[in-house]
């Protein structure tokens, strides 16, 4: 089960959540058949304030591919992926052209 914890400035704080509800409401069939396509059985992010009022997305996926989720997606040519991986970028401020963010590792 990949985890990772993305940051997220709390001025994006209002697109993402805007995000968020597309990919749950007019987007949801398409993010449905991307996380199919990939191989997720689930895929969950949370909401982490943190002290200094800045955030953390906690993302949480599983399945046959979550190991290879994020190169899978970062090599999709579907209009989808690549609205959403460029979304991502925008809204966490990652370099999706730069080598992928380590994953968590479980230590407990």
């Amino acid at each position: 089960m990949p985890a990772m914890a993305v940051p997220l400035a709390a001025e994006k704080l209002d697109a993402w959540e805007s995000w968020v509800a597309e990919l749950g409401g007019p987007r949801k069939a398409a993010f449905d058949d991307m996380n199919a396509r990939h191989g997720l059985t689930e895929h969950r992010a949370y909401l982490q304030p943190t002290p200094d009022g800045n955030l953390l997305v906690l993302v949480v996926y599983e399945g046959p591919g979550s190991d290879g989720f994020l190169a899978s997606m970062a090599q999709s040519d579907q209009e989808f992926d690549q609205w959403f991986i460029a979304t991502v970028a925008d809204i966490h401020g990652m370099d999706t052209s730069a080598p992928l963010p380590p994953m968590a590792s479980r230590k407990l």
